[in-house]
């Protein structure tokens, strides 16, 4: 265990002892704050835990899709309901249309799936091998259970968007935005965005770049706005409408094999404090880079 974990640890089972998520959770409440929940793999396996998270989850927020969260900016919240949580799906992994579409859609919500087209075009012979040296350059072999790695298919994201869900744009190959060119942010963003859009034959107005949250540039920010609405961010943070835009969300990620006392500490926000500073960077980024809007 290293020592950032050993601190990990520490905090969480600190706020747990100490009640000091729950505190933090019912002010966040009180005070409206929304949230979005970046997820990955959501494998067969880990369905249970998934499911009491969810169910833990409806009980101090309305678990919604991406229309109704963005209700926030239009002043349709009612005196007295739950803030609103959207839950994410990284890289479009064949467990999030197997496992996670249908719990969301038990609880009567949706997601939003953040697919690499690349990823799923890939043979299923050479899937594995994108996904280590693409989605997952840290992987060894071994480290992977089949449900972690394997590609939803055109046909299945179709599908999810036929459904209701919202299907984002997480660039064509999985590739960080960082000193690009223009030639390069077109083909990782806008023609993703189209083969999506062939795909679903709807409008992809989601993105989420790859990586950490400082993996893109103004340059990339700008091109993104172009083609999308709304940008999500790999950057962890409560949502203030009267403060946020919906050009840039910020995502807390909390995984399905997160334990209950995990979850708990992470959906408290407890945690954010360590982001402001990059929230604050981003936002600056992001500010200067408003003239590329799209037309949507």
């Amino acid at each position: 265990m290293t020592l950032r974990s050993q601190a990990r640890d520490f905090l969480i089972n600190s706020a747990t002892l100490l009640r000091a998520d729950r505190l933090a959770l019912r002010l966040q409440q009180r005070r409206g704050r929304a949230l979005i929940v970046a997820m990955h793999e959501t494998p067969a396996s880990h369905a249970p835990q998934f499911r009491s998270q969810l169910d833990w989850a409806a009980q101090h927020f309305t678990i919604t899709g991406l229309e109704g969260f963005t209700q926030l900016w239009a002043g349709r919240k009612k005196a007295g309901s739950k803030p609103p949580v959207l839950f994410t799906f990284d890289d479009g992994r064949e467990s999030n249309y197997t496992v996670a579409a249908p719990l969301l859609e038990s609880f009567g919500a949706r997601g939003v799936f953040f697919v690499v087209p690349d990823f799923a075009d890939c043979p299923s012979d050479r899937a594995l091998a994108f996904y280590r040296s693409r989605i997952n350059p840290n992987s060894k072999p071994g480290d992977e259970a089949w449900e972690d790695w394997k590609p939803m298919n055109p046909a299945q994201i179709a599908d999810l968007a036929a459904r209701g869900h919202t299907i984002g744009n997480h660039t064509l190959t999985h590739q960080r935005l960082v000193n690009l060119d223009s030639d390069q942010l077109e083909k990782e963003i806008g023609e993703s965005a189209r083969k999506l859009e062939s795909w679903t034959k709807k409008p992809v107005d989601a993105f989420a770049w790859t990586f950490g949250w400082n993996a893109i540039d103004s340059s990339a920010w700008q091109t993104a706005c172009r083609y999308h609405r709304y940008c999500f961010a790999a950057c962890p943070g409560a949502i203030d409408p009267e403060r946020d835009s919906q050009r840039l969300l910020w995502r807390r990620e909390i995984e399905v094999k997160y334990s209950p006392a995990e979850y708990r500490f992470l959906y408290s926000g407890l945690g954010d404090f360590w982001w402001r500073t990059r929230r604050d960077k981003l936002r600056h980024m992001t500010t200067a880079g408003q003239s590329g809007t799209n037309n949507r």
